[in-house]
């Protein structure tokens, strides 16, 4: 269903529906880019290089992906010059070129469906809901029950996140490599389906085996394609930020994925994503103009986090696999970052501050925080230091906060594109971004000298490798 909702491009452009797809990649032939990110994430062929000419390293030709192209336009489409390489240019250096064009610009490519290998064309006509649409019939040709490459091609990928690696690698291009275990592989496709296309069952599956639940060899540097064990893994840059918050119980409080909070302008000319909850629905906070206004502090702490983990706010170019190599910004911008001074810092509305309120003793305190930081219990050893660290003032470290003097109140200023180019935008946006990184003010239901102490307590543990790896 999700993969049909994408190809048909229907409802809203602006508020996150599948018609956001179609606005994507505006180029010469915009149909040309989605083709090849379809016929990639569903079917793993790669079809990029026969954007402007046949693939010299794959079978498939220019003529595919405008077929392919055209379906998703409804209507043939024109070659244009700027998507094809002059021949004439090839040809001078004497030598035989390296590619070849065989679909010349200005030629007229009608919509037809170039993997007649996986799938038989006249399946779409019976399976699509309107036959005579072209998108209705690609969206019926890839989930139709007997094109078994998109099973297995899903299968494949989620095996990769659970396992490590693929069944088939690389998991995008599977013309430059073959199923390390085929029956395996077509074995969890036809399961794919037989349970209802359900990411669930499968997960499921996957989980339950021996496979799965082999003990990581924390020698290894990747994962063996006989999976006799897995290699240790880092998580995804979303999983990490996710996974910080909802251990501390620090809320996630952003400001809202858009410039336009007032609504002003013209729906044409502005998208909002609303109001993040998960890491996941952060997008690029890129600003051009370098414009204090128009800068987003919040998100911007949340995003550079992500970005130190391989995130990629700009995305002109999908990739199945991001650069997950270690560096040096990852354990300093956890350590040191704004974001981190939220999750440390013990504020009323801070998850652990509300356990520490607890009447618990404080080796069973210890233990809870190691069960509910790092799902695990505390060593000897780790339980003794700490227990050690957190004992002077413990039993005094509930106070009661003094009670504040009520302030007035007033409505909150906000910076919006409809007055973002006042001078006092400008100041109010570098006053909330000194205020992010501040972060908020520390509770006062706790003694400061103890409070400090637990801080230390949560943030070596938060910078404990065992955040950031697969358990």
């Amino acid at each position: 269903l999700m993969v049909t909702d994408l190809l048909l491009m229907k409802g809203s452009e602006r508020f996150g529906g599948p018609a956001g797809f179609g606005v994507a990649s505006g180029n010469d032939v915009p149909m040309a880019a989605k083709g090849s990110i379809i016929s990639t994430a569903f079917l793993g062929v790669e079809m990029k290089c026969a954007r402007c000419h046949d693939a010299p390293a794959h079978k498939s030709l220019q003529q595919d992906l405008f077929e392919l192209a055209a379906m998703l336009e409804q209507k043939a489409v024109d070659v244009p010059k700027t998507s094809s390489v002059p021949m004439d240019k090839l040809h001078e250096g004497g030598r035989k070129p390296l590619i070849q064009v065989t679909l010349q610009p200005g030629t007229k490519v009608e919509p037809a469906w170039p993997f007649a290998e996986f799938t038989p064309e006249d399946v779409g006509e019976k399976l699509a809901q309107d036959p005579k649409s072209a998108r209705d019939r690609l969206a019926a040709l890839i989930t139709a029950p007997q094109n078994e490459r998109f099973a297995q091609v899903v299968a494949n990928r989620l095996w990769q996140q659970y396992m490590g690696r693929g069944i088939v690698e690389p998991v995008d291009d599977w013309e430059k490599g073959r199923p390390s275990h085929p029956e395996l592989l077509k074995w969890l496709g036809r399961e794919f389906v037989r349970g209802g296309y359900s990411l669930k069952n499968l997960s499921r599956t996957i989980l339950n085996s021996h496979a799965y639940q082999r003990a990581t060899d924390v020698e290894l540097t990747a994962t063996s394609p006989l999976f006799t064990s897995p290699a240790p893994r880092r998580l995804a840059a979303e999983q990490i930020v996710d996974s910080l918050f909802a251990a501390t119980g620090k809320p996630f409080k952003t400001e809202e994925v858009s410039l336009d909070i007032d609504g002003r302008r013209d729906m044409k000319n502005s998208i909002s994503l609303g109001q993040p909850t998960r890491a996941w629905m952060m997008a690029s906070t890129s600003n051009e103009r370098d414009r204090p206004s128009l800068s987003l502090p919040r998100i911007q702490a949340v995003c550079d986090v992500m970005q130190a983990f391989g995130w990629r706010g700009a995305r002109q170019d999908p990739v199945s696999n991001r650069e997950n190599a270690p560096n040096a910004l990852q354990p300093a911008i956890l350590g040191n970052g704004t974001m981190g001074i939220w999750l440390t810092r013990l504020s009323d509305d801070h998850g652990i501050t509300e356990m520490s309120l607890q009447d618990v003793p404080l080796d069973q305190f210890v233990d809870s925080l190691y069960l509910r930081l790092l799902t695990r219990k505390p060593s000897a050893e780790e339980k003794k230091q700490y227990m050690a660290y957190l004992s002077e003032g413990y039993e005094t470290r509930r106070q009661q906060p003094i009670a504040a003097e009520p302030q007035p109140r007033y409505p909150e200023k906000y910076v919006s594109w409809s007055n973002h180019l006042d001078a006092e935008a400008n100041a109010l946006r570098i006053e909330q971004e000194a205020a992010s990184r501040r972060g908020d003010p520390p509770t006062q239901r706790l003694t400061k000298a103890w409070r400090n102490r637990l801080e230390d307590v949560l943030w070596a543990m938060m910078n404990a490798p065992e955040w950031v790896f697969v358990p």
